[in-house]
């Protein structure tokens, strides 16, 4: 197999690779920056097609599939995955919009993500956003008007709401409390604990690098 990107004619980056990859094995691809390793992945994605060569499954030219049909049995895990601002759930369930609870579970738990969804592991990251601390001032306002007074209340609960506007302005969006699973009740076979609903934030802001990536591996397991 042979590649060069369209915009640098001069220079393969893959000359003459030659890769069997057997069914039910794992390959790893090691190697300094720039050698190919992504560029063989966009390959088998088709974001490109080879100069020279060519790619088989099951013995079948890539080219010889529909676009659409080779890439939905094929699934990617970023190193800095995409992570909506809904619960964990919702995130996972994008994967598979039609899962039950046990598929979630499951994923959940080939991609060890239960370590920090049921607090048993290293935790969530303290939702710090603009919407969670207006609940919690709400939720408390007795005993925080009691602590700062009821003007130096107001002040920061007006000043809250300006930074929730200013989290929307930015492409937030926020999941409705209590109707985060909107899944019909078969699908509901058994229940999930509450870490399920925790909100991820913008860009997945609220978890950890780590979570976020186990988090996009359940949800490419679930797929």
């Amino acid at each position: 197999m042979w590649f060069r990107y369209p915009r640098r004619k001069e220079d393969f980056v893959l000359r003459g690779l030659n890769l069997t990859i057997n069914p039910n094995e794992s390959v790893a691809l090691v190697g300094e920056s720039g050698c190919g390793k992504s560029t063989f992945v966009n390959l088998i994605m088709r974001f490109y097609d080879v100069d020279a060569g060519e790619i088989l499954i099951d013995g079948v030219n890539i080219k010889d599939y529909d676009l659409h049909s080779l890439r939905s049995v094929i699934s990617m895990v970023m190193q800095e995955p995409i992570i909506f601002n809904y619960s964990i759930l919702e995130n996972i369930l994008y994967g598979k919009p039609n899962a039950t609870n046990s598929e979630v579970l499951s994923s959940c738990e080939l991609s060890n993500c239960m370590e920090f969804i049921d607090g048993k592991g290293e935790g969530l990251v303290f939702d710090d956003s603009a919407q969670a601390l207006l609940k919690e001032m709400a939720d408390n306002k007795a005993k925080v008007i009691g602590m700062i007074g009821e003007e130096k209340y107001n002040e920061e609960v007006e000043m809250l709401k300006l930074c929730e506007k200013d989290d929307e302005k930015k492409g937030g969006f926020q999941a409705v409390s209590g109707a985060i699973d909107k899944r019909e009740d078969r699908l509901k076979d058994i229940t999930l604990v509450g870490g399920f609903e925790s909100v991820c934030g913008i860009k997945g802001g609220k978890l950890s690098g780590g979570q976020k990536q186990r988090v996009a591996i359940a949800r490419t397991i679930i797929r």
